[in-house]
């Protein structure tokens, strides 16, 4: 089974609603998904340790996925961090964006596939992985 580090923000409705939309496809594809979102420190949020063992533990699951699986909707600076320690294991990521908008240069330079639309991310195929390079307008 392949591991997917599934890498976006989670702090509004919206953005906890997507995310658990696409924990729900990747899983469907038979991926097993390490979403940080449930991977929380139970230690009390922000204190020192639970920023320490968070942290580590995102990192540890970075540094073990088969590929990233990253939401740029609302480039989050933490996402953006986890793209470029992806990019520098030579990991494949999959960047979701489905707001019409610019894409960073070094973002799209990185990327292994570009998908904009929850559609898009059901028909893609994750055995096989194909190359779909982002196309557009970058900033």
């Amino acid at each position: 089974m392949r591991r997917v580090y599934l890498a976006g923000p989670f702090f509004s409705p919206r953005q906890i609603k997507l995310v658990r939309t696409l924990e729900v496809i990747l899983t469907s594809k038979g991926l097993e998904v390490y979403s940080p979102r449930k991977h929380q420190s139970k230690a009390p949020q922000s204190s020192m340790k639970w920023r320490r063992q968070t942290f580590a533990s995102d990192v540890r699951a970075l540094d073990s996925a088969d590929m990233v699986f990253a939401v740029y909707n609302d480039e989050d600076s933490g996402t953006m961090w986890e793209i470029g320690h992806a990019w520098s294991m030579r990991k494949p990521i999959l960047v979701f964006n489905s707001k019409e908008k610019r894409v960073n240069l070094m973002i799209a330079q990185s990327l292994y596939a570009y998908l904009n639309s929850v559609e898009k991310v059901k028909q893609y195929n994750f055995s096989k992985c194909p190359r779909i390079p982002y196309r557009g307008p970058i900033i």
